[in-house]
Formats: C-alpha cells, sequence, structure tokens
C-alpha cells in the first residue's frame, strides 16, 4: 500500500499560502493543508497521515482522528510529530510504499538510513498542485460536456436541425 506520511507543522510554514495563513490562524492553516490533502489522497489512492506537534503546549493530549480520508495525529505533551513518524516509520509494514513529506533533514536522514523515500516540502506541493490541477482540468471538460450536452440543437433530430438550418440560411423550405 502506498502511505504518505506529513509533518504538518513543516508543511506549513514552507508553503506561502499556508505559512500566511497560519499567521492568521494557524487552524485555518492546518484545515486547509488537510483538505488539499484529502483530495490527494482521493486522486492518488495513497494513504495519507498528517502528524501535527503539540509537545509544546502542557495541556495537551496526543490524538489521532480520521478527517476527510486523512489519518490526522496531534502528538500530545512530551511526544514531537518527529517522534511520532519515526515510530510510523517503525511500525510500516516491509510491503508498504512508504514516502515521508518534510524538509526536516534529520527526519529525512532518519527516513533514508530505514530506507523510507523522502520528499521535501516543496516537492510535495509541486505534486500535490499537479494533481488537484489535473482534477480540475477534468472537472471542466466534463463541465463543458455536460453543457453541450444541454444544447437545444443537440437533442433535436435530423431533420428538424436541418430545416432550422434552411431557415437561418434563408432558403425555402
Amino acid at each position: 500500500m502506498d502511505r504518505l506520511i506529513v509533518d504538518g507543522y513543516n508543511i506549513i510554514f514552507a508553503w506561502p499560502v499556508l505559512a500566511a495563513l497560519k499567521d492568521v490562524k494557524l487552524e485555518d492553516a492546518r484545515d486547509m493543508l488537510i483538505a488539499m490533502l484529502s483530495d490527494y489522497a482521493a486522486m492518488t489512492r495513497q494513504q495519507v497521515t498528517v502528524v501535527f506537534d503539540s509537545h509544546r503546549r502542557p495541556d495537551a493530549r496526543a490524538s489521532e482522528q480520521m478527517v476527510a480520508g486523512v489519518r490526522v495525529i496531534f502528538s500530545g505533551r512530551k511526544v514531537s510529530a518527529d517522534h511520532v513518524i519515526e515510530r510510523l516509520i517503525y511500525e510500516s509494514k516491509s510491503g508498504d510504499e512508504v514516502t515521508i513529506a518534510t524538509s526536516d533533514a534529520l527526519q529525512r536522514d532518519f527516513a533514508l538510513g530505514r530506507e523510507v523515500k523522502t520528499v521535501s516540502a516543496m516537492t510535495l506541493k509541486a505534486q500535490v498542485e499537479a494533481v488537484l490541477g489535473q482534477r480540475e482540468r477534468q472537472m471542466g471538460d466534463r463541465r463543458a460536456q455536460s453543457d453541450i450536452a444541454r444544447r437545444l440543437e443537440d437533442r433535436l433530430d435530423a431533420n428538424t436541425r436541418e430545416r432550422l438550418d434552411r431557415l437561418r440560411r434563408g432558403e425555402p423550405e
């Protein structure tokens, strides 16, 4: 199974649109990242997990939930997202194709030492944009096809269309 494990805050701080959003409201940046990853996962059929740090908050509790098909993990008090990601790497099955998305050099070195692929935050951004762009083009194509199918002339029989065409050209019936 293809699995993508994302270092959530690393990505938020690296992607300009999310970095700007986090300056206004961090929760909105997290939600937007999860939404984008959800769409990406649906298109690529990857199992996506995003891990967020919460170890610096004294009241933080570890939590895990599924949000729109994305597994979302908050590390909890005394445990960093890096440690959670390392645990996920250790727990992965030998047949799984695991990729870690982070620009954290230590995380990338650890993953590579375990023979796990890594992509930088900006590489993931390019991949997500490419996949979501493809989806938008497909949806645009479907919309155009749907519009064509709704045109009146497409629903007329050939005889009626020919008669209307002659009328348009000013030819006698």
